[in-house]
């Protein structure tokens, strides 16, 4: 709460605002992705990889059934997401490889990445993958000034939005629904690993600026690791 807190202090000593409104969104864990659209048709799909250079997984993209291939508007643009894989593909998707001797897949991030880089495309349309979108590239050319209004926007082309996305005025209030997230983490059917904070008017980000790696008009907000006890019952060395 401290870094949130301070962030909000440097967001508002910028902007010179008292409250600033703030979109909560779930921070997916699975693969990140950027989809170009030119006029309303899917162009093609790439992996962020190292924000500047991705690769080009197109043809297993297209078997996402949740991903719109034409959109309702003849429009241009860049938009962000997280492609996943639901808690329940990844138990399958592992029951059917230990059946098979198979190595299994740690987690479902590893399994959704595994998936989307798949030279087969019907076996990446066979692993049941989803994604959430959430960052329309330059909403400003489209008259858009509020992150908020370009995830309704995204929503009403026909993308797949996250339905936990929250505006919240005020920091405190950003403070208290990562309160009840934290609660209910366990409970959604996708992998969740925090919680990202942006700020709703995007007509600022420029004044606000960017660092060497990410933008100054967000952050993000990571749950403690969790910790249990367990029994050793033995030790195995070898050489």
């Amino acid at each position: 709460a401290d870094d949130l807190r301070d962030f909000d202090r440097r967001v508002r000593s910028v902007i010179k605002k008292d409250i600033i409104d703030y979109v909560a969104e779930l921070k997916i864990d699975g693969l990140a992705m950027s989809l170009m659209y030119t006029d309303g048709k899917l162009n093609y799909a790439a992996t962020r990889g190292d924000g500047e250079v991705g690769e080009d997984v197109t043809s297993n993209v297209v078997t996402i059934k949740s991903i719109p291939l034409n959109l309702k508007e003849n429009v241009s643009f860049e938009v962000r997401g997280e492609v996943f894989m639901p808690k329940k593909s990844w138990e399958e998707l592992n029951a059917l490889r230990e059946e098979t001797g198979e190595a299994l897949f740690a987690n479902p991030r590893n399994a959704a990445a595994g998936s989307i880089r798949q030279l087969d495309s019907k076996i990446a349309a066979s692993r049941k993958l989803d994604a959430f979108w959430y960052f329309l590239v330059d909403p400003l050319s489209l008259n858009i000034e509020t992150h908020f209004a370009a995830l309704k926007y995204l929503r009403e082309l026909g993308f797949k939005v996250n339905d936990k996305i929250t505006l919240c005025k005020g920091i405190e209030e950003v403070i208290t629904y990562i309160a009840g997230i934290t609660e209910q983490r366990h409970d959604f059917p996708y992998e969740i690993d925090g919680i990202v904070v942006k700020v709703n008017d995007i007509t600022t980000y420029d004044e606000l600026g960017y660092t060497a790696k990410t933008p100054r008009w967000a952050t993000a907000y990571k749950f403690p690791p969790e910790e249990v006890e367990t029994v050793l019952e033995d030790i195995f060395f070898t050489v």
